[in-house]
This record gives structure tokens, C-alpha cells and sequence, in this order.
């Protein structure tokens, strides 16, 4: 029987929490090797994982304040990514998937009217024109 990649992170920690109690016991680089492997097969598992905090990120700054959105991954690999907005009661307001996080974000700011961030920077934002 083979372990999941998430059964093997969860012995790298434990192996991780002998070697503090015990590191005669179980040696640095045991330890190292252990945890390098579990790194890699969940970056197999989830090849993208790391980008959801990106998402999340850009996609507050596209919202209204009040929105927010909940990001996860998907198993189609044409479309990885996938949200959905709530309002500041927790109704939800929106979902969408994709294959980036600029598509995803673009898609969403153009639906709830949110000004990008380079017309904010600008001084357009909400009120049109740049300022004299």
C-alpha cells in the first residue's frame, strides 16, 4: 500500500517533531530528505498551490470593499484556478474559473466595476478623467 502525499507531509512533521525532541535519534539530514520528498510530491499533487495566495491578493484589490473572494484549484487542467466572490453578508455574488490568475481577475473586475489598479494609480479611478 503507497502513502498519499499528504500521509507522507504528515510523517516528515512528525519525524520533524522527534528530531527536536530526540536528534541523536533521528539525524539532520534524515530529517532534510524526508521533508524534501514530501515537498516535492505535494508540489506534484497540487502543481499550483502556491499561486493561490496570488490570486486571493489580486483578486481583493479587483473587489469592492465589502467583497471577498475564495479561491481554490480545480483538476481540469484547462481551467486551474476557480473563485468565488461573496458579499459583506457572506451571500455569494460570483464565481469563476480559469486557467490564470490575470484572466480570473480581469473577468471579475470588469463584472463589479472595481477600477484596475493603473487607473487608481492614475487618478481616474471612480470619477473619470485624470486630474488637472
Amino acid at each position: 500500500m503507497s502513502t498519499s502525499a499528504t500521509q507522507h507531509a504528515i510523517g516528515a512533521l512528525k519525524l520533524a517533531g522527534l528530531h527536536l525532541d530526540h536528534p541523536s535519534v533521528i539525524p539532520g539530514r534524515v530529517l532534510r530528505a524526508a521533508c524534501t520528498e514530501a515537498i516535492d510530491r505535494l508540489q506534484l499533487n497540487q502543481p499550483h498551490a502556491h499561486d493561490l495566495g496570488r490570486l486571493y491578493c489580486s483578486l481583493f484589490d479587483a473587489l469592492p470593499r465589502g467583497y471577498l473572494p475564495h479561491v481554490t484549484l480545480t483538476t481540469d487542467p484547462a481551467a486551474p484556478f476557480a473563485c468565488v466572490i461573496t458579499n459583506a453578508t457572506g451571500d455569494l455574488v460570483d464565481r469563476q474559473a480559469g486557467k490564470t490568475i490575470a484572466g480570473i481577475t480581469e473577468i471579475i473586475r470588469l463584472r463589479h466595476g472595481a477600477p484596475s489598479a493603473s487607473r487608481a494609480v492614475e487618478g481616474r479611478g471612480d470619477h473619470g478623467g485624470a486630474s488637472e
